[in-house]
C-alpha cells in the first residue's frame, strides 16, 4: 500500500505522476544528499536543508526541482521559518526526512561534554525543530509523513556509542509513540534504522559527498517508505544480528563491538 499522501507521485516502474513535495535535513552529503538526488531525478520538489550552503548550491545546479535551503537545525527559529517557507511556496509538505545528524567515533566522546552536547542538539533537538515545524503544516492539509534517520545504533547499548545510540533510540521512540497520535489525523511516521553505511560521518570519508552504499540505501529507503512501512531497518542480516545481540550476555556484547571497532580502525589507518 502507498502511504506518503494524497499527492501519490511514482509508479511501480519509477515514472512520475505528481512531483511530491519534500524536504531533507542535513542533505549536503551521505544517505541525505543521496535521497535529494533520488527524490530528484525524477522531478520530485526537494528542499534540501543544510548548514554548507555551497554544497546544496551543488546539488541545485545538478537537479533543478533541489530547491537548497541553507540553515542550522539547532537553531529553532532559523529552522521553522525554512520550512514554513518551503510550505508556503509549494502549497505544502508530503514528506520530511528529519536526517540531520552527528556521530560518536570513540568511547570518551561519550562523556566529553563539548560533544555529548553537539551530539543531543543535532540529534535531538534539531530533530524536534524539523518535526514541530512540520506537523501543524501536515495536519492542516490531512496528509503527510515524517520519517527519522534513526539507526540500528539505538537498538542495544554498545560500547563506544553512549550519546549517539541514545539520541538515535530517542528518535524511534518519539516517532512510534507521535505515530499513534497524528494516524487518526493522516499523518503517518516512520523510522529508518540502517545498520552501517559507508558515509562520510560514519568513515570520515570527506572527499565523498555521497557513497555507493549511501546510493543505495536510499533507493532503499524511499522504496520502503513509498510501500507505508513504518520500521525500515537493514541490511537484513545486520538487524537480524542486532535483535539477536539484544538477547546477548552483555560481555559478549562488548567483544563483538570491540572487534568491530577495531577492524573499522584498521581500514582507517589509524
Amino acid at each position: 500500500m502507498i502511504a506518503i499522501s494524497r499527492r501519490q507521485a511514482l509508479t511501480a516502474d519509477q515514472t512520475l505522476t505528481q512531483p511530491l513535495r519534500i524536504l531533507i535535513t542535513g542533505a549536503s552529503s551521505g544517505i541525505g544528499r543521496a535521497l535529494a538526488e533520488h527524490y530528484a531525478a525524477p522531478g520530485h520538489v526537494v528542499g534540501a536543508v543544510a548548514r554548507r550552503g555551497d554544497l546544496l548550491d551543488d546539488l541545485a545546479r545538478d537537479h533543478p526541482s533541489v530547491a537548497p535551503l541553507t540553515g542550522d537545525v539547532t537553531d529553532s527559529g532559523a529552522t521553522a521559518r525554512l520550512i514554513d517557507r518551503f510550505a508556503a511556496e509549494h502549497g505544502g509538505i508530503d514528506l520530511l526526512y528529519v536526517n540531520a545528524g552527528v556521530g560518536q567515533r570513540s568511547c570518551e566522546e561519550g562523556w566529553d561534554p563539548d560533544r555529548t552536547a553537539k551530539i543531543e542538539a543535532v540529534n535531538i533537538r534539531g530533530a524536534l525543530h524539523a518535526i514541530t515545524a512540520a506537523v501543524p503544516i501536515m495536519l492542516r492539509q490531512g496528509s503527510g509523513r515524517i520519517v527519522g534517520i534513526s539507526s540500528l545504533a539505538g537498538v542495544v547499548p554498545l560500547p563506544s556509542a553512549a550519546a549517539y545510540g541514545a539520541s538515535k533510540a530517542w528518535l524511534a521512540f518519539y516517532l512510534d509513540s507521535l505515530d499513534m497520535d497524528l494516524a487518526p489525523r493522516g499523518v503517518r511516521c516512520s523510522v529508518v534504522m540502517p545498520g552501517h553505511v559507508a558515509t562520510p560521518m560514519v568513515d570520515g570519508a570527506a572527499s565523498a559527498l555521497v557513497t555507493p552504499g549511501a546510493r543505495r540505501a536510499a533507493a532503499l529507503i524511499a522504496q520502503r517508505v513509498a510501500r507505508g512501512d513504518r520500521i525500515i531497518r537493514f541490511p537484513r542480516r545486520v538487524a537480524l544480528l542486532t535483535s539477536i545481540a539484544a538477547l546477548a550476555p552483555r560481555w559478549l556484547r562488548i567483544s563483538i563491538q570491540n572487534r568491530r571497532l577495531a577492524k573499522r580502525k584498521g581500514r582507517r589507518g589509524l
